[in-house]
């Protein structure tokens, strides 16, 4: 899938690991990630044992989530896209980001990826909605959320007794229908 900034591809390269072990030892985003837990890293070790995993869930070729590399369309990989928990039956599935490197927040790669993905899951499957999953810190999610046209649509208070950084934090899911999207979609062209 091309945009005017981003590429998702499918196939995953030999250099995306180097990547996706450099990006496991980089603090900040983790926190965005899973607020939860302390950031530690990751060894060489633990990051092998991790890539094994990888490749026996690939093996399994699951039909509930499905993962794409992000690359800028100079060619730069900068992080992937995701769904997950598509349910066939009630028709709904989650889409997430992860672009870890700093330098390329704020420029607009997100926004472009997941309105990519989402175009992507409302064309080719027969999803009556598509939703996003975050906390109240991360903010450049909830702002991707809604400059792709999510919609808030539930907020929980978190599940932990202390906080990140001090900041208590809720759980927040967006969402977007087929139809809103479709009439999105006319308006952008």
């Amino acid at each position: 899938m091309k945009g005017k900034k981003v590429i998702l591809r499918d196939e995953i390269r030999e250099s995306d690991d180097k990547d996706l072990f450099r990006w496991l030892n980089m603090e900040e985003w983790n926190y965005y990630d899973e607020p939860d837990r302390p950031f530690t890293g990751i060894t060489p070790e633990q990051f092998q044992v991790l890539l094994e995993k990888r490749q026996e869930y690939l093996k399994k070729a699951s039909n509930t989530s499905h993962r794409w590399q992000v690359d800028t369309t100079e060619g730069r990989h900068i992080g992937w896209v995701n769904y997950y928990q598509l349910d066939k039956k009630r028709k709904f599935v989650f889409v997430g980001i992860c672009l870890p490197e700093e330098d390329v927040w704020g420029k607009g790669y997100g926004t472009e990826a997941v309105s990519l993905l989402v175009d992507h899951l409302f064309q080719e499957t027969e999803m009556a909605e598509v939703r996003v999953s975050t906390w109240t810190g991360n903010r450049r999610m909830m702002r991707c959320a809604e400059k792709c046209g999510f919609k808030e649509s539930e907020r929980m208070p978190h599940r932990k007794e202390y906080s990140v950084r001090g900041e208590p934090l809720e759980r927040i899911v967006y969402s977007m229908s087929r139809v809103s999207w479709a009439a999105r979609r006319g308006k952008d062209e």
